[in-house]
């Protein structure tokens, strides 16, 4: 066992033992501040120790055959699975790792020495990640001793700033072609709200920013108007969209979604719905969302669950690729990926199944694509042990880590 690992066992035993009544104040702050550099420190030995693990793993698929992409997936799902995270997040930590270890030691040595943070580190690579290698060097070194004494704001600023000054025209010419990546999205928030995102040009999006705001200063004028600036400002983008012209608004075609217990829909029960891809929302705007109105079509459809455990029950058919109805039974049963510590919905699917068994329910489990390969590929990848995993509608499974049987 690697000494760390045992200085770590013994430094967290040491943190659960801990009391704070006798503390003064001064003696919490000085605390506070020791366990931060601790957090640094301990940041930049996982960088180090992840890429060196990185490059042994690749020696070792490069090896046994394995082609990139699956070397990839390997990597980068045990580096998630370690750090409790998704493969995605690991291919962050993996690039991250590399970037520090190999090409900016003085940003490095900052964090080892508990002077600067994660984040901080992450905002340097990323606002240098189209540069050369030399142009990298160049940087570090000239940030790394004024880095302990900066905030986020300031390691932002002066990171871009040097990466524009070291490639004036390239930057130029990222900003011109900028405007081909403009898109809209959407993401869940607290409390049965959602935020629309709209990445524009700066131009375009002042524009409408500058609309809004001047409708909502219109309006609050008004001494009957209760709303806020900015209730006022989200009506009016509303308005906008789902009713350009004269005449009753548009209603979009819009399928939810929504797995309910029959207790929750019928008897008034307490237990939260869950709207797929969003998450847990209250029962009694569960049951107004059923309710609908003339215009809204609802449709019930029946999961019978095990009594015992709470799982979806599954179906009779075997096939070995799975059908579209059992993809969807599927997202609606797990609803995020199964793996520890996984992304939060299920984008990109891969549904896995052992021949001879039933084509979904015991068999089948909704996982995302990028996941480690030792399992599919007989790669050698280092062993871990099998997790029972949850989901949001109790349903439970257990994934193989890499190199699990």
């Amino acid at each position: 066992m690697s000494s760390i690992v045992e200085a770590a066992a013994v430094f967290l035993a040491a943190l659960a033992g801990a009391g704070l009544d006798e503390l003064t104040d001064p003696e919490r702050i000085d605390e506070l501040t020791a366990l931060e550099r601790v957090k640094s420190a301990a940041f930049a030995r996982q960088a180090q120790v992840t890429d060196a693990f990185a490059g042994s793993q690749r020696a070792l698929l490069v090896v046994a055959g394995s082609k990139p992409g699956e070397i990839s997936r390997s990597v980068c799902g045990q580096v998630g699975l370690a750090r409790r995270d998704s493969a995605h997040k690991g291919n962050r930590h993996v690039g991250l790792a590399r970037t520090l270890v190999r090409e900016m030691p003085g940003v490095l040595a900052v964090l080892a020495a508990g002077e600067a943070s994660e984040w901080r580190a992450t905002i340097i690579a990323r606002e240098t990640a189209h540069l050369s290698v030399e142009h990298r060097a160049q940087i570090d070194a000239a940030i790394a001793g004024e880095l302990a004494g900066w905030g986020d704001a300031r390691t932002e600023r002066e990171a871009r700033g040097w990466a524009q000054r070291l490639d004036p025209h390239g930057a130029a010419e990222r900003a011109a072609k900028a405007g081909v990546d403009r898109r809209v999205s959407i993401r869940p928030a607290p409390d049965c709200m959602t935020y629309v995102t709209a990445l524009l040009p700066v131009k375009d999006g002042c524009a409408v920013f500058g609309e809004l705001h001047r409708t909502a200063l219109t309006g609050a004028v008004d001494v009957a108007e209760h709303r806020s600036k900015g209730q006022i400002m989200a009506d009016a983008l509303v308005d906008r969209v789902l009713t350009p012209a004269e005449g009753p608004p548009m209603v979009p075609g819009v399928e939810v979604h929504l797995v309910m217990t029959d207790r929750t829909l019928v008897d008034a029960d307490d237990e939260p719905a869950h709207v797929v891809g969003v998450g847990p929302i209250p029962a009694p705007l569960a049951r107004d969302l059923v309710r609908a109105d003339e215009q809204t079509r609802v449709w019930v459809r029946r999961l019978f669950t095990d009594p015992t455990t709470g799982e979806l029950a599954a179906t009779d058919a075997r096939r070995r690729d799975f059908p579209s109805v059992a993809r969807m039974f599927l997202t609606v049963r797990d609803q995020v990926c199964r793996t520890p510590s996984g992304r939060p919905s299920l984008r990109g699917r891969h549904q896995t199944q052992r021949e001879g068994m039933s084509t979904f329910g015991d068999e089948g489990a909704g996982l995302l694509f990028a996941l480690p390969v030792g399992r599919r590929s007989g790669t050698p990848t280092t062993p871990w042990p099998s997790r029972r995993v949850g989901t949001p509608t109790r349903a439970t499974a257990t994934v193989a880590a890499p190199g699990a049987t």
